[in-house]
């Protein structure tokens, strides 16, 4: 489990890389969502060597190039990227499980 912030930091439309995991968090309009950010096409760390904006991700060890949702925008990565289960407590505060993968489309919902 990796702290992720307060749910009001993030607004919608924003991506962000965690500091203490190779994952990242965003928040569209269906609500919070967190990723891996480890590529699918060798396994190299994004957060390491690559970039996390609001455009998508872009893995710097191959090319690879994922939209904000993890989906492959250009290889040679060919497949998503898995998605995490996300909480948060009474305050708002984030926490990204990584252990637990869901379905891309899983949101939290936040106020």
């Amino acid at each position: 489990d990796v702290p992720a912030g307060n749910a009001s930091s993030l607004s919608v439309g924003s991506l962000h890389a965690l500091s203490s995991a190779p994952a990242c968090v965003g928040r569209d309009a269906g609500g919070v969502y967190a990723m891996t950010l480890i590529c699918t096409h060798q396994g190299c760390d994004m957060s390491q060597s690559g970039s996390v904006s609001a455009q998508g991700l872009f893995c710097g060890c191959h090319g690879s190039r994922f939209d904000v949702d993890g989906n492959v925008v250009g290889g040679p990565a060919r497949s998503a990227l898995a998605h995490f289960s996300v909480s948060a407590d009474s305050t708002g505060n984030l926490t990204v499980h990584t252990g637990t993968q869901v379905d891309p489309g899983t949101r939290l919902a936040v106020p």
